[in-house]
């Protein structure tokens, strides 16, 4: 394969710099009490210009990124992009996310608006309940996962897949600056020029095949960016539809890379098994041979957090755990006498985030027990709402 050329847009092709403007307001509305980002709002609009220009005039080229390892769900490696590289990653989705709308199914749930995992984990369970015809008949499931996924993402297939597809359907005058941007992003190599943010020991435990550090350059990702989850969901469409309209499984939703099968027929589950593994063989990609689960419905099914249950939807066990762990965590430096000021919004997202998790799954006991595990100074930074709902901070 040859590598995509970069080159420079020039004006008539360019973006608006009100879009660079809009694209950084919509970053700004998630980002905004982080570090980076007040760094950029200080001077937003002389900053906004000159990425404007960068874009423009094809000198833009992505910033260093910040990499560490986080254990949850499992182990893995983190870039963190600049505020910068965000809010092009928002101007790309701004182009591109109405024409993936258009083509994506139903059940790819990942970085849309109004899915997530909420909404797929009830999908999920609303599948189950059909195709038993109301827990009634016999119905298995089937979950796989594919291996090290974004580090086996081909970049140059992907650049050209998404070149032909942006080609094909976006009509905009700005198409060579959108062409420009996710061509340099893709083909960035950003742990060339990042800072780590733990040690180096942390990789240790992490297989070489799950690090850009190891990577040849021409594979691989980063996880942390919008523009690699709106990668791999476009990777992966024409399998969604093969699955679903070809090879006999409607009954279907996929998280990224974590797929969930759903049919009346065990022997049909099996045999379509075995024709995702030969797509994605094809790609260089290979289902986790230790994550292919195939049971009857009634055991049960964790998919993406949740427990699904004939009739009922749980946290997962691991959810739940690594929840009351986190907690554990900030008791600890409460205990110790610990000033926790400076990350209080860590805190209350953090809590809003466990509480959300509870409240979803409609489970009030588990979500009294969290609150009523707090250390008492925890209330001197934040309070709850009515039955334990959202947590806000203190005046």
């Amino acid at each position: 394969m040859i590598e995509p050329d970069i080159f420079a847009p020039g004006l008539e092709g360019g973006v608006s710099l009100e879009d660079v403007f809009t694209a950084y307001f919509e970053c700004r509305k998630h980002k905004r009490n982080t570090y980076n980002a007040l760094a950029f709002e200080i001077d937003y609009e002389r900053k906004c210009v000159e990425l404007w220009e960068a874009i423009n005039n094809g000198s833009y080229r992505p910033e260093r990124s910040i990499v560490f390892i986080v254990d949850h769900p499992v182990t893995r490696e983190v870039f963190a992009p600049s505020f910068e590289s965000r809010v092009v990653d928002h101007l790309i989705a701004m182009k591109i996310t109405p024409l993936l709308e258009n083509v994506f199914i139903d059940d790819n749930y990942a970085t849309r608006k109004g899915k997530g995992t909420h909404y797929g984990i009830h999908r999920i369970a609303n599948h189950i309940y059909k195709e038993t015809m109301g827990y009634t008949q016999d119905a298995w499931v089937m979950k796989l996962d594919i291996k090290a996924f974004f580090m086996h993402l081909n970049k140059i297939s992907l650049v050209n897949g998404l070149t032909e597809f942006i080609e094909k359907n976006y009509t905009g005058a700005d198409k060579p600056a959108l062409l420009f941007m996710l061509r340099v992003i893709l083909m960035d190599k950003p742990q060339k020029h990042c800072v780590r943010k733990c040690p180096k020991s942390k990789w240790r435990k992490l297989p070489k095949d799950k690090s850009l550090f190891y990577s040849d350059g021409k594979h691989g990702l980063p996880i942390g960016r919008l523009t690699s989850q709106l990668s791999a969901a476009f990777t992966l469409n024409e399998l969604d539809h093969l699955i679903t309209e070809q090879w006999g499984v409607p009954k279907y939703g996929r998280y990224v890379d974590d797929m969930c099968l759903v049919a009346k027929n065990k022997e049909l589950l099996l045999s379509v098994q075995k024709k995702i593994n030969g797509w994605l063989s094809e790609r260089g990609f290979t289902l986790h041979p230790k994550k292919i689960y195939l049971q009857h419905y009634a055991k049960g099914v964790t998919f993406i957090g949740g427990h699904i249950m004939p009739g009922r939807i749980y946290a997962s066990k691991r959810s739940v755990g690594f929840a009351f762990t986190q907690l554990l965590a900030w008791n600890k430096r409460l205990e110790s006498g610990e000033d926790i000021s400076n990350t209080l919004p860590m805190l209350i997202a953090q809590m809003n985030s466990y509480l959300g998790m509870f409240r979803m799954f409609d489970n009030y006991n588990m979500r009294s027990r969290f609150v009523h595990r707090m250390h008492k100074d925890m209330w001197k930074y934040m309070y709850l709402t009515t039955h334990y709902n959202t947590a806000k901070q203190s005046a």
